[in-house]
């Protein structure tokens, strides 16, 4: 048998296939690689901002526990006062409890406030998705520029 007889011993070059079917499974392959490489550069920025973030909200957590505890101090002591100056039979002194919970709801707030200016620090320097935004003005940069006759 020759070779013009059997056409799978023919050996031709293999062409790529063609056609809608071909561009349609090419442009979804490209596709797919392309959001795959997005949503990596996402992942990994993402990664980074939830660091920073995650430290921020946990200073801001302790921060309002803080300054929620020093306000209930500082209540209580108030309480403790007027209750004191409502009370004709006693004598209006800090020398007790109320002063202990103004010391106390004092240092509370103190320590809310440093942690309330620390988690405000976090961050503010920092942007964040630097990269995604680059590509993502580049691309319609580069869009503008097909669109053009």
């Amino acid at each position: 048998m020759d070779s013009k007889q059997n056409p799978a011993s023919r050996e031709e070059p293999h062409e790529a296939p063609t056609g809608l079917k071909a561009e349609v499974t090419s442009f979804l392959r490209d596709a797919s690689d392309y959001l795959q490489l997005r949503s990596e550069l996402f992942t990994i920025e993402a990664k980074e901002a939830g660091l920073v973030y995650g430290k921020k909200t946990r200073l801001m957590l302790i921060s309002g526990v803080m300054l929620g505890l020093a306000y209930l101090l500082i209540l209580a002591a108030f309480v403790g006062i007027l209750a004191a100056v409502l009370n004709p039979d006693t004598s209006l002194s800090l020398a007790n409890w109320t002063g202990a919970s103004l010391i106390f709801g004092g240092l509370h707030f103190l320590v809310g406030f440093f942690f309330f200016k620390r988690a405000k620090k976090i961050g503010a320097e920092q942007t964040f998705f630097e990269y995604t935004r680059n590509e993502l003005q580049k691309e319609q940069e580069w869009l503008k520029q097909k669109r053009k006759p």
